[in-house]
């Protein structure tokens, strides 16, 4: 992390209490000082670190300047590779010795230990034991250190470092703040009309029949060897599309490599269609494919192969079903694994100069697209979404625009999501501006007028990639395009015939705006995404949808957590907010409980301890801000709900988890409130409500 990244987002009132605190410690003058700084949240905590160098010093200390001058704090990045924090600002000193003396000692603030989590245990250890020798360092530094830890590696430096923790002077702890959910792609790319050849250009419908796939694979075969030459590989079309599964072991199948890249077709590349994004949870339904003057393949069961079928119509049936298997939601490994091997073979059937090479090869790399999305390793998923980008770029090359205008728009929209769902593990920023070109040049051939509904998609789309490239650089102008794309889409969709739709994008711009809120004009633009997320509450209610409506009454919960945030001066205003958001929370909640219950469970996809642990810092805020009038009975219940809440959250994870460990800080902190406000008897109350296996770890803390 470089602080010089970092933008001037608004920090809650209790954070703000816990920087002036430390911000004032830092200012003192003192020597040699040890101050931690506790945070989970990254971006916060960025923000924080950001703000402080900002406000007490002058330069960055990556990469520093010789004779710059004198800085009162210096921020230091911890060398991942060799983690020795006193030996970086020992060298520091040793480089900036001639700069005028300060009026003040140095502080250096120590960033990027998290990154150590990520490092052999062998560089952690060393890091551990290089914070022993503090006691040899410190004395001849004459400085101040503040380290900043995320409370995992708070706990095992006090567990493992004990002289390094003897000479700590204070600890700073900061809570992480309530977000929404991030923007999410669409989980359905848009199909092609599905490929049938016919002999002598005439068309004709296919039968359906209720052969088995044994008996397919049988027919197949024959036509194959018919007119196939005799050096194609049956034996390993078979073996890798074989009813019971299994391979005589003599040649690799084409897909599912071993080495995370494929040995198939490296034009191969075909799937179904584009990724509509959701703001956080409820992707765009897929769309029909368009109708195609070819008849296509809808049978559930194999088809009926005509014995002077071609090897490339042969094929390309093959692919035809199992991609309707895939469409009606069986999105297995081997199903995926196996459209593709045909849809490849396809391919090497067909004439370079076919009408139908274009629409297999984008759904070749909607194949992939969807296969990358399967795999636990990354290395797999990079190469199947670079294979599925691959046939995208591919298939764009085998027509023109001018003349295919809705196949043009339609693989522009599939790359780029796949370009989105790249920017996960890679070039982040670079592969979503190549997301936001792809959709805008799919724009520039979809015809609102003509076709209103994939039009509004894509500005979706479009929209969401924005959101995510502002979380990277120009926040403002690109969170502005976000909001100018979710308004477009909005005035195609009707809000009762496209509720669901509608519904899911006004969401989406209520967490731009809130989004926004971050960088200007605060209370302007959170009010307006109070109001985008009650919109889209509308339709989306428990009964209609309950997942979607779990999911934003948990975001209309943060948007009125940080409204009240900003109403420190109005005691009224931030009581009404904060019972808002508690509201909104419980809510969340609840039909998070009940979606549970179902046989089998319905996930929702947001965090539902983190919620727990929203809706209990919230009451704990009603609970301790005098301001707010809560009465000692009031004070009591707003108490035992935060205590509740945090146990909930607690037990509900890994014992030893970083969010277990958060909860546990959470628990630890409103039994010594119950201990401040109602003394012996109110800490007894509060140790009774506590499970007893987590008794061990609070009371040596209190």
């Amino acid at each position: 992390m470089t602080v010089t990244d970092t933008v001037a987002h608004k920090i809650s009132s209790w954070n703000r209490q816990i920087y002036k605190r430390l911000k004032l410690a830092l200012s003192l003058g003192l020597r040699r000082q040890i101050f931690v700084a506790i945070c989970d949240d990254l971006s916060l905590r960025n923000r924080l670190a950001g703000k402080l160098h900002g406000e007490l010093g002058t330069t960055s200390a990556i990469a520093p300047p010789k004779g710059s001058g004198s800085t009162n704090l210096v921020s230091l990045n911890i060398n991942v590779n060799d983690p020795h924090p006193f030996a970086q600002i020992a060298a520091w000193l040793a480089q900036n010795r001639h700069s005028p003396i300060a009026t003040s000692p140095p502080c250096f603030q120590l960033l990027g230990v998290e990154r150590l989590t990520r490092q052999s245990p062998t560089v952690q250890q060393l890091f551990l034991r290089r914070l022993q020798s503090i006691e040899r360092y410190l004395p001849q530094l004459d400085a101040n250190v503040l380290l900043w830890l995320p409370r995992p590696w708070f706990h095992s430096i006090v567990q493992s470092v004990p002289e390094f923790w003897r000479w700590r002077t204070g600890i700073f702890e900061f809570e992480g703040e309530p977000t929404p959910l991030p923007p999410v792609g669409a989980t359905q790319p848009e199909a092609s009309p599905t490929a049938v050849m016919t002999q002598e250009t005439e068309e004709e419908e296919i039968d359906k029949t209720e052969e088995t796939e044994a008996s397919f694979q049988e027919t197949l075969q024959t036509v194959l060897t018919q007119e196939v030459d005799e050096t194609l590989d049956l034996q390993l079309f078979q073996n890798s599309i074989g009813s019971n599964g299994d391979s005589n072991g003599e040649v690799e199948p084409l897909i599912v490599p071993t080495n995370g890249k494929s040995n198939a077709n490296p034009n191969g590349k075909r799937m179904l269609g584009a990724v509509d994004f959701d703001m956080e949870e409820t992707p765009l339904p897929p769309q029909n494919p368009p109708t195609s003057q070819h008849p296509a393949d809808t049978s559930t069961e194999s088809p009926d192969l005509p014995q002077t079928a071609s090897p490339a119509e042969a094929y390309l049936q093959l692919g035809n079903h199992y991609r309707h298997a895939i469409e009606q939601g069986d999105t297995s490994e081997e199903n995926l694994a196996i459209a593709i091997q045909a849809y490849e073979q396809a391919l090497q059937w067909l004439d370079d100069t076919s009408p139908y090479v274009a629409d297999v090869l984008n759904d070749l790399g909607n194949l992939y697209w969807m296969l990358s999305r399967c795999p636990q390793d990354t290395g797999m998923r990079l190469s199947y979404l670079e294979q599925g980008i691959q046939a995208y770029q591919l298939a764009l090359t085998k027509l023109t625009a001018q003349d295919a205008p809705h196949t043009y728009a339609m693989i522009q929209n599939n790359l780029g999501a796949a370009y989105g769902d790249l920017a996960r593990y890679q070039d982040v920023a670079d592969n979503l501006e190549l997301s936001i070109r792809a959709y805008e040049e799919a724009l520039h051939y979809r015809n609102p007028e003509n076709d209103p509904l994939k039009y509004a998609s894509t500005q979706n789309n479009l929209g969401t990639a924005y959101w995510h490239l502002a979380q990277h650089h120009s926040p403002v102008n690109n969170l502005q395009a976000a909001i100018g794309a979710y308004a477009e889409a909005l005035c195609y969709y009707n809000s009762r015939s496209n509720a669901t739709n509608w519904a899911m994008i006004q969401n989406n711009l209520g967490t731009a705006y809130w989004n926004l809120a971050q960088y200007e004009q605060p209370e302007t633009w959170l009010e307006l995404a109070v109001i985008a997320y009650k919109d889209a509450l509308t339709y989306r209610t428990p009964e209609v949808s309950p997942a979607a409506c779990a999911a934003t009454q948990n975001n209309l919960g943060t948007a009125y957590w940080h409204l009240a945030d900003r109403c420190v001066e109005d005691s009224q205003r931030r009581a009404d907010y904060l019972r808002h958001c508690i509201a909104a929370y419980e809510v969340a909640i609840a039909l998070a409980e009940e979606l549970a219950q179902n046989h089998p469970p319905t996930s929702v996809n947001f965090d539902v301890i983190a919620t727990r642990n929203n809706l209990g810092l919230a009451h704990y805020q009603f609970a301790t801000e005098p301001s707010l009038g809560a009465g000692k009975e009031d004070q009591s219940h707003h108490l035992q709900t935060a205590l509740h809440q945090h146990v909930q959250a607690c037990t509900g994870v890994a014992v030893r988890s970083d969010v277990y460990q958060t909860s546990l800080d959470y628990i630890i902190k409103t039994i010594r409130t119950f201990y401040q406000e109602q003394g012996i008897s109110g800490q007894n109350l509060a140790l009774s409500k506590v499970p007893g296996q987590l008794l061990p770890e609070i009371l040596p803390r209190l």
